[in-house]
C-alpha cells in the first residue's frame, strides 16, 4: 500500500496550541502520532512524507522517531527540515530525500510530490 502525509511536525510544541492538537505536551504527541501511524502501516507499505516532518529536533530525536516508524519512508523536503544537516542524523531511515518527486503510479498516473 501506499500512503501520503505531510506536516507531521513531531518535536513542535507550539504546533499543539496553534492547529488545536488534543495533546498536553510534545511527548504525548509524539507517541501519539507514532502509535497511529503503526497501527495502520507495515513495514511493506510506502509512506511518502511531504515535508515538515519535525521541527526544532536534533538529529537523534528525529532517529528515535523514524526508527520506531514502520514502513518503507521517503522524504519530499519541506521548508522545516533542519535536522538533515546535523551531524547525528542518520540518512539511511529514509529510502531517498528529494526536493520534489514524481511519481508513477498504476495506469500510467504521474503524481507530481512536494511541499508548499
Amino acid at each position: 500500500m501506499i500512503y501520503f502525509t505531510a506536516d507531521n511536525h513531531f518535536y513542535h510544541g507550539n504546533i499543539i496550541g496553534s492547529c488545536d492538537r488534543p495533546f498536553a505536551n510534545v511527548n504525548e504527541m509524539n507517541k501519539a502520532m507514532i502509535d497511529n501511524w503503526n497501527s495502520l502501516i507495515t513495514n511493506n507499505d510506502e509512506v511518502y512524507i511531504l515535508g515538515d516532518f519535525a521541527y526544532k529536533a536534533s538529529g537523534n530525536e528525529v532517529n528515535y522517531i523514524l526508527s520506531n516508524l514502520k514502513g518503507k519512508k521517503y522524504l519530499v523536503k519541506g521548508n522545516h527540515e533542519k535536522y538533515l544537516t546535523v551531524s547525528q542524523f542518520n540518512t539511511d531511515h529514509f529510502e531517498w530525500i528529494k526536493d520534489y518527486y514524481v511519481l508513477k503510479h498504476d495506469g500510467g498516473l504521474k503524481l507530481v510530490l512536494f511541499h508548499y
